[in-house]
């Protein structure tokens, strides 16, 4: 997770909009700012700029506030489906390709290797396949179902979702088995320790999305 998962784009999102879900940000505000009370509709880049830091290091630190005063299992609704639209699907959709032609070359190239997990390819097209087809379902019947906290609805396949769940958490226990959780050999090429590396990253944010959904957020609008 980063801190546009939380805050928004820094361009965007202003002093008062994020005051208003966390007021302890106010006190980081102002010690770049002082006189930032009067200026409560400036975006975090603006009051960067006023400060005269990177916007990187301003963020940082609020999301650092917001995250100590705020554990993730106790965000709202609302932001807690934001973290999950744009932070979590938007990221494995777009890198799922690149894995898959990481693979691809490694199999490839490395073919004649004992250690190479022959099949992985396939295994991340299949994972890529799956992964597509769940988000747009979950898209499209669970999660829209729920922004501004509606009330639950008794056809809101939340059954279903936590059953393909299921499947993607097996998909990943067989990626782990065939890479040795991840572990390239030592005489890997940076290509193949870059694939371990972000498809471990992936493993991970996935795992992590698996579980704010599962355990989190469903739970909210279950009967």
């Amino acid at each position: 997770m980063n801190y546009q998962d939380i805050l928004g784009r820094c361009s965007e999102t202003t002093v008062a909009q994020l005051a208003s879900r966390c007021p302890q940000t106010l006190d980081v505000f102002r010690r770049y700012a002082p006189q930032i009370d009067d200026q409560r509709e400036a975006t975090i880049d603006m009051v960067a700029s006023i400060a005269d830091v990177e916007p990187e290091q301003l963020c940082q630190e609020l999301f650092d506030t917001v995250m100590e005063q705020t554990s993730i299992e106790e965000l709202d609704t609302d932001v807690l489906l934001e973290l999950i639209l744009r932070g979590y699907d938007a990221a494995h959709l777009a890198k799922l390709p690149e894995l898959h032609r990481l693979a691809r070359k490694i199999e490839a190239v490395h073919r004649v290797s004992p250690e190479v997990p022959k099949g992985i390819t396939l295994a991340i097209k299949n994972l890529e396949y799956t992964l597509r087809d769940h988000i747009e379902r979950e898209n499209t019947y669970v999660l829209n179902q729920m922004i501004h906290d509606q009330p639950p609805r008794p056809e809101t396949p939340i059954a279903q979702m936590n059953e393909e769940h299921s499947v993607i958490k097996r998909q990943l226990k067989k990626l782990r088995e065939m890479t040795s959780n991840y572990r390239a050999p030592d005489y890997a090429c940076r290509s193949w320790k870059r694939f371990y590396r972000e498809l471990k990253a992936l493993d991970f944010r996935l795992s992590e999305q698996i579980y704010l959904e599962r355990d989190v957020l469903f739970p909210r609008f279950q009967f």
